[in-house]
């Protein structure tokens, strides 16, 4: 419901004890470093980055070798990847265990069979280019041995191109000087061998030049086919080697357990180093800053103490004003409304000092996205495929948090679903609301709810802004919803009331609210003239609130598609002859349900998104923020201690 207080750490120890001191800020987890000002201490010139530069070779290195044995191993079961705890340890028994040694021993002796397999392939495809030679020219008969003088004849190998009209073969066919042999015909060529009188060779030579003949350089000593049968065996046999070594890459589980570990710890160096080149040296001192939450800060640093036995100097302050816009943000709200802090986050925190329109966007979200839904079926599953893998699997902070955004709003859609009496677009015997039979009533409930979300901007915006600027608060604010209450007092008197005389009343009130904003405008302007031109143009705004309001249809709209596209799958399958119907027809009607189901969730949470960002944020929020990013372990394969 808050934007965290944040407090300023310092901390100052001797330079033997500056890795206990980063050790320590890594084990708590909840603490910024921040670059020290260097008006602290006169700052030596920086720690070189050779260290860090060492780690990000050794974590880029274990995190390729590991993606590079992920497509070897046999993928891991259910129950290990998703049931199965992470293993426990402590990142001191972790660096204990010479991981650094480990990890070069597994990845020089993957890489050296990746090596391997490389060489191989590289002779495979040499195999299949001769053999791809040899098979072209495997029905060749006689060998040309082009070093030899022959006394009387002379024997080419070479080809011609092939043509539509063969002008070139049969213009070689038709010579009689030449006794020709077709030894293979492509699409590209055909292969001839070609034999002569050494007597006629000149006129020969200049005959098949003419004819675009290219001499075939054959200096193998065997005929293609013998080679071809040799070549295939040694391809066999070089794939049946590149196999085995496959076979080995996938018998590395062990070896993939143990980088997932190296992993860990070249992350957690790598982190710790980048947050030591933000400190500064002294002599044999080394400064430290950095951000913690309020509240934690005397727990944690006497933490950091205990594990330093006292030798270091820690101290917390409030940040000052000059400090304000480097604050970190860290979102406090309530467990049901924690989830909603991906929205927040998605269009931009909070500046510090700002407003978390968290809680405010909840109601409005879980709403939107329940009422875009609304079928009951659709709920049930939604709810299914969010509780199950937040009770029983094993998944990181950040997709559970999302998994408890989703299962939040799974009871909206429950709800809407009953409201709608709607289950996989079918009828339920009872309802409240039909989308499709009362449609005014659902449009005029949609745009109700944009009503109330929209003055409820305007009223965020008048009080943010209250203190700092009232007349900007009154021209922006409290004026616009004077002015849209006054409109649904015209629109709405005469025709629920049946009072005429209050559309006169709501229009006097929405004219008083116009006229606040012309003069106000012009009080704020130092040039009146200018003024009065900005507050006909603040007044021309009516026309985006009207559109605003309008936007809120989609509540209906997004309800009646995705409950009308159900119905229709439906009725598709039930057009089945019935022993389709109960075979391919079950198979059919559960695909198309679970399309149409993952459709209207993506619809709805970008729709709902959407009517947050535009229609609510943009009265009143200002994004601004950098998030709250401490010093932590990757805890993405072990639970760290």
């Amino acid at each position: 419901m808050a934007i965290a207080k944040m407090a300023k750490v310092l901390a100052i120890v001797e330079k033997e004890n500056r890795e206990d001191l980063m050790q320590a800020f890594q084990k708590m987890q909840n603490i910024q470093v921040k670059t020290l000002d260097s008006e602290l201490l006169d700052q030596e010139p920086k720690m070189e980055s050779k260290k860090l530069t060492e780690y990000l070779d050794q974590l880029e290195n274990v995190r390729s070798a590991k993606n590079y044995l992920e497509s070897y191993l046999t993928a891991e079961s259910f129950k290990d990847k998703y049931l199965t705890p992470l293993p426990e340890m402590t990142m001191a028994e972790i660096e204990k265990s010479q991981m650094d040694e480990k990890a070069k021993k597994i990845t020089d002796k993957v890489w050296e069979k990746k090596k391997m397999l490389e060489e191989i392939d590289s002779q495979i495809q040499i195999c299949e280019s001769e053999a791809n030679f040899y098979h072209k020219w495997r029905n060749l008969k006689a060998l040309p041995d082009y070093a030899k003088d022959y006394r009387y004849t002379r024997l080419l190998l070479g080809t011609i191109p092939q043509t539509a009209d063969n002008e070139y073969y049969t213009a070689l066919k038709d010579e009689e000087r030449i006794s020709l042999e077709e030894v293979y015909q492509s699409k590209e060529e055909i292969g001839l061998a070609v034999a002569f009188d050494k007597d006629d060779a000149f006129e020969v030579n200049q005959f098949l030049n003419q004819n675009r003949f290219q001499i075939l350089d054959y200096r193998f000593k065997e005929l293609p086919a013998t080679l071809l049968e040799e070549t295939y065996l040694e391809a066999e046999n070089l794939r049946n080697k590149a196999k085995e070594l496959r076979k080995e890459l996938g018998s590395f589980r062990e070896e993939y357990n143990q980088l997932k570990i190296a992993e860990e710890v070249f992350y957690a160096k790598a982190e710790r180093q980048k947050a030591t080149e933000l400190g500064l040296n002294k002599g044999e001192l080394f400064a430290l800053e950095g951000w913690i939450e309020e509240k934690q800060a005397q727990a944690s640093l006497e933490e950091v103490r205990k594990a330093l036995n006292g030798e270091v100097y820690l101290d917390f302050v409030t940040p000052t004003e000059e400090e304000i816009e480097e604050v970190p943000i860290q979102l406090k709200n309530h467990p049901l409304i924690e989830p909603f802090e991906t929205v927040t986050s998605m269009y931009g925190l909070p500046g510090y000092k700002g407003f978390d329109p968290t809680s405010s966007l909840m109601p409005y979200y879980w709403t939107f996205f329940g009422m875009m839904i609304a079928d009951l079926g659709y709920g049930i599953l939604l709810w299914l495929g969010t509780f199950v893998p937040l009770k029983f699997f094993n998944i990181d902070k950040g997709m559970k948090k999302n998994l408890r955004f989703f299962h939040l709003l799974s009871y909206a859609v429950l709800l809407w679903g009953l409201i709608y009496g709607s289950f996989f677009g079918e009828s339920l015997p009872f309802k409240l609301l039909s989308p499709t039979e009362d449609v005014i009533q659902v449009l005029a409930l949609s745009i109700g709810f944009g009503f109330i979300q929209i003055i409820h901007g305007l009223i965020l915006n008048t009080r943010l802004n209250w203190e700092s600027d009232r007349l900007g608060a009154i021209k922006d604010g409290l004026s616009w919803i004077i002015m849209l209450f006054g409109f649904l007092i015209a629109v709405l008197g005469p025709m629920l009331l049946n009072i005429e005389s209050l559309q006169q009343l709501g229009l006097y009130v929405a004219g008083f609210a116009a006229i606040t904003i012309l003069v106000v405008a012009i009080i704020k302007s130092k040039n009146k003239f200018a003024g009065f031109g900005v507050g006909l143009y603040d007044l021309y705004g009516i026309s985006s609130y009207l559109g605003d309001l309008v936007s809120y249809s989609r509540l209906m709209a997004l309800g009646i598609a995705g409950g009308s596209i159900a119905l229709a799958f439906n009725i598709l399958v039930a057009y089945l002859p019935p022993a389709a119907r109960f075979s391919v027809g079950i198979l059919l009607i559960i695909a198309l349900q679970l399309f149409n189901f993952g459709l209207t969730i993506l619809s709805a949470y970008v729709h709902s998104a959407r009517l947050i960002f535009v229609e609510f944020f943009g009265k009143f929020y200002e994004a601004g923020g950098q998030a709250f990013s401490p010093l932590k372990y990757l805890g993405k394969y072990i639970n760290i201690k």
